[in-house]
């Protein structure tokens, strides 16, 4: 169709920047609400590079064609949604500097039009210096307050377009947020990812090596006896426990400690600016709360059983790397698991630097 047509002349250019002005104006001419969501697929789609969600969309943007709100969601959820969180994120890089670039435009066209006002003024300025006549005078004052107001009218339209960028924008950072803070976090617990737990802790350690006097210690915590709970009560109640356990270590961390799930049923603290002591400590503290609680059957009000959790602590070492602490923090898990299990053991003290 026409609109195509030109679509695909204007991206030979710049395909970013006409895809975020053609996603914004599909959304004004549908009348979709400007979620990042909406932006999202309509901007996937004039890019290019989604043959799934051009074959659905295609139709609907044809002349003549609908898109309602339930469609929108539907194609997002069908072909956009699924993608890795990482490309979400790169995605959403690039539509926030589409903007950027549309925005920079507007502002250039703008700045061309205000010099041209300034050039007509210096005309018009000359010509009154010559002792003009009084048609020539009216001639200028005419043309000047023309102008003038020609300049009022692209000002507003400037306004107007600047703070509807900044809301685009705002919306855009929101979404990057989001997807940020999703791609750190473990989906069923609400802790910190693995991924997120490996960049903390190499962070600790390079933080740990600048400062001599600084230190941290790591807990490494496992579920007893998990995969029984999950044959004996189902899955469903495994996860349960899970939740469980990322909440009570969530309560328990401060803003510089980090909580993850390691993997599985085993867990992970960095506890910042603490020696083995506080480590330990903090460790026994979420046995005993584990220990207490008592996991019941809803309805019937059956208590289900009893968890239980292990523990391994070490103490940074100068000169370790996070292996290193991950390593000793292990082996004294593995001693817990070993000497009985719902017990905290930590490195012994005179390795301990």
């Amino acid at each position: 169709m026409p609109g195509q047509v030109q679509q695909q002349a204007d991206v030979s250019r710049d395909p970013g920047r006409v895809s975020a002005q053609c996603a914004w104006e599909a959304l004004a001419r549908y009348g979709l609400t400007p979620s990042p969501r909406n932006y999202d697929l309509l901007h996937t789609y004039f890019s290019g590079g989604n043959p799934p969600l051009a074959e659905r969309l295609a139709p609907c943007l044809a002349p003549g064609g609908t898109l309602t709100e339930e469609q929108a969601n539907t194609f997002y959820d069908a072909c956009i949604a699924g993608t890795s969180t990482e490309a979400r994120m790169l995605d959403g890089v690039g539509q926030l500097a589409d903007v950027a670039g549309v925005l920079a435009e507007r502002v250039a066209g703008s700045s061309k039009a205000l010099a041209g006002y300034g050039d007509a003024l210096t005309h018009w300025f000359g010509r009154l210096t010559a002792r003009p006549t009084t048609d020539e005078l009216m001639t200028a004052l005419v043309a000047m307050i023309s102008e003038t107001e020609a300049a009022r009218s692209r000002n507003r339209l400037l306004e107007e377009q600047l703070s509807t960028s900044a809301g685009h924008i705002a919306k855009l950072h929101r979404t990057l947020i989001e997807t940020r803070r999703e791609a750190a976090t473990d989906a069923l617990t609400g802790l910190a990812n693995r991924k997120a737990f490996d960049g903390f802790l190499r962070d600790s350690v390079a933080r740990t090596r600048a400062d001599a006097g600084s230190t941290f210690s790591l807990l490494l915590l496992d579920i007893d006896h998990f995969k029984n709970l999950n044959d004996r009560h189902g899955h469903r109640f495994g996860d349960q426990v899970l939740r469980l356990v990322g909440r009570l270590l969530c309560e328990k961390t401060a803003e510089r400690d980090l909580a993850a799930r390691y993997g599985g049923e085993e867990f992970a603290i960095v506890l910042g600016e603490a020696g083995i002591g506080a480590g330990v400590a903090l460790a026994q503290e979420i046995c005993g709360r584990l220990r207490a609680q008592r996991l019941v059957k809803r309805g019937s009000g059956d208590v289900v059983a009893q968890v239980t959790i292990s523990a391994g602590v070490a103490q940074y070492r100068p000169g370790e790397t996070a292996r290193d602490v991950i390593e000793r923090a292990d082996r004294a898990l593995y001693e817990a698991k070993r000497t009985g299990r719902d017990r905290v053991c930590p490195t012994p003290q005179a390795a301990v630097a």
